[in-house]
C-alpha cells in the first residue's frame, strides 16, 4: 500500500534501528546516518512491508507507525508517560468509550492521544494546564495525531488546586481523573467537586518519595478508598540459533501509578489488597 503525502512513517534499517518521519512532504529530505533520502522517492516507490533501496546499498523498510512508535517519537518539551506505562493507565484507570476524562497536566499530550482515542466514541478529555508553552507543543501535536477527535477535547490554562476550577469545568461530574503533577496531593481537596461517587483517580509521580506524601494524603482524606501503587518493568527477550536470553537492556523504572476510589465522606477508610 503506497504512502501520501502528509503521512507519517518509519523506516527501520538491516539492524532494527528505527528512524521516524512525522510528515512526508514534495520535495523535501530526510536525513538519516547521512544519507539523504528523498520524500518523493518514498512517496513514489514506497511500500508498506516493502524495502526501498537507499544510495551506498543501504535498504530501510517502510512502515505506517503504531500509535506506540509515533508516541516514543513525538516532539516534546517535557517527559512523557511512555507507552508502556499509558497501557497500565487506560486498564487500571478503566477507560472506555463514553467516559468523562479530566487530565492535569497536558504535558506534550501524548497521554492525552491515547486518552481521547480509549473515551471515543462518545466520551471527552479535557485537559488543565499550568503552563502556556507546555499546551502550544501539546496541542500541535494532538492536531497532527488525532485532528478528527479534538472536537472531544477541551484545553484550560490554570492550576486544578485551584479555588475556582469546578466553576470553569461546568457541573457536570467526570468519571475518571488523571494527575500527572510533581505535587497531585495539593489537588486533593478539589477533587471531589469535579469526580463523580464511585470515580477513579489516577496518579503519575517518578519517586517513591511522592508516592509515600501522596498514599498518606489519599488514605487520611477521608473520601478515597482502595489505594494501590504499581510500576511497569518490560524486560525484552533475544533469540538465537542456539540460545534465549533477557536482553541486557530493559525498560526499567519511569514512576509509579497509584489508583484510588471515590466514596462517600466520613466512612472508615477501604485498604487494597491483592484477589490472591
Amino acid at each position: 500500500m503506497s504512502f501520501l503525502p502528509g503521512e507519517p512513517l518509519i523506516l527501520y534499517d538491516s539492524r532494527g534501528r528505527s528512524h521516524y518521519i512525522p510528515a512526508l512532504e514534495h520535495n523535501r529530505t530526510t536525513n538519516i546516518n547521512g544519507l539523504r533520502i528523498p520524500h518523493d522517492l518514498l512517496i513514489r516507490e514506497g511500500r508498506e512491508g516493502a524495502s526501498v533501496p537507499i544510495e551506498k546499498g543501504e535498504e530501510y523498510t517502510i512502515f505506517r507507525p503504531t500509535i506506540r512508535e509515533t508516541l516514543t517519537h513525538l516532539k516534546r518539551r517535557t517527559q512523557v508517560i511512555y507507552p508502556k506505562d499509558q497501557g497500565m493507565v487506560l486498564m487500571w484507570g478503566d477507560i472506555r468509550p463514553g467516559l468523562r476524562v479530566l487530565e492535569s497536566g497536558i504535558g506534550s499530550g501524548a497521554m492525552t492521544v491515547s486518552l481521547l482515542r480509549m473515551t471515543a466514541p462518545g466520551g471527552h478529555v479535557t485537559s488543565v494546564e499550568k503552563r502556556e508553552e507546555h499546551a502550544v507543543v501539546a496541542m500541535d501535536n494532538l492536531n497532527k495525531l488525532v485532528p478528527e477527535l479534538l472536537p472531544s477535547h477541551r484545553l484550560l490554562i490554570g492550576d486544578i488546586a485551584q479555588d475556582n476550577l469546578p466553576s470553569l469545568l461546568g457541573p457536570e461530574p467526570f468519571d475518571r481523573i488523571l494527575l500527572d503533577l510533581p505535587e497531585p496531593w495539593a489537588a486533593i481537596r478539589t477533587l471531589p467537586e469535579i469526580l463523580r461517587p464511585g470515580g477513579i483517580l489516577a496518579t503519575w509521580v517518578p519517586t517513591p518519595l511522592q508516592v509515600h506524601t501522596l498514599s498518606l494524603a489519599l488514605k487520611d482524606s477521608g473520601i478515597f478508598h482502595l489505594v494501590q501503587t504499581v510500576e511497569t518493568i518490560v524486560r525484552d527477550w533475544e533469540f538465537g540459533p542456539t540460545s534465549v536470553r533477557p536482553a541486557h537492556r530493559i525498560i526499567g523504572h519511569t514512576g509509579y501509578l497509584t489508583i484510588a476510589r471515590l466514596g462517600e465522606h466520613g466512612h472508615p477508610y477501604i485498604p487494597w489488597e491483592p484477589p490472591f
